[in-house]
């Protein structure tokens, strides 16, 4: 997650020297190394005109690591919650182990991922502005930081031992951003052409399934365990 960052001092730097320098155009012609300025001018230039590419695989990089860090979390906290019930020394081990996992996977990859997104995407919005399609993007977002808020927050509780959710609640818990996934690839992809009624059942479908397969999973690690 670092070296994004490390990345973006240059983007960035450019975006900024491409916007100014146009006012200093007539500096290389007092300048002795006026042909290695005119050249450097013409890199600014063409990066300026592909400088929202390199911006947009920036955002895409960080939705993925921020989806990957939100899944993942998700799954810990399940198994967080299933080591309460083992024996003694077990459970002690276990929790503190996933405890650890937990506090890396939040501040070293999913909190990045978050940040990325939401700069990378800014800048993205400085270029192609607010079409309809947006604002729908913009809530499912929003639906999906709130999401991430809640996961710092079950985060602390099962760190302090005080979550009251249960792992099948969890369970149910880690595939939301699953859902904001698949509605967030569609509204971008098919823009102002998404059809609200395909989308809604497309969820609807997805969301019984995985009722439904939690709810088998479930009863069949319970019949396993008998």
């Amino acid at each position: 997650m670092v070296y994004l960052f490390l990345l973006a001092i240059p983007i960035v730097g450019l975006l900024v020297i491409r916007a100014f320098y146009r006012d200093f155009s007539g500096l290389g012609d007092w300048l002795w190394f006026q042909d290695e300025y005119d050249a450097i001018s013409q890199s600014i230039e063409h990066f300026g005109q592909s400088s929202y590419l390199y911006i947009q695989a920036i955002h895409i990089i960080g939705v993925v690591v921020w989806f990957a860090g939100l899944f993942y979390i998700g799954r810990l906290f399940v198994y967080h919650k299933e080591a309460s019930r083992r024996p003694e020394p077990e459970r002690k081990i276990l929790e503190a182990q996933f405890t650890i996992m937990e506090r890396r996977l939040w501040y070293a990859i999913t909190w990045p991922g978050l940040c990325i997104t939401m700069v990378f995407g800014t800048l993205m919005l400085l270029y192609i502005g607010l079409p309809p399609w947006i604002h729908t993007k913009l809530a499912l977002v929003a639906l999906l930081i709130v999401y991430h808020l809640y996961c710092g927050r079950l985060q602390k509780q099962l760190e302090e031992g005080n979550c009251r959710w249960n792992a099948r609640l969890l369970r149910l818990f880690n595939e939301v951003p699953a859902l904001l996934l698949v509605a967030i690839v569609f509204n971008v992809v098919l823009k102002d052409l998404l059809s609200w009624t395909v989308l809604l059942v497309i969820l609807a479908l997805l969301a019984v399934s995985i009722f439904v397969t939690v709810r088998w999973y479930t009863r069949h690690r319970k019949s396993a365990a008998l």
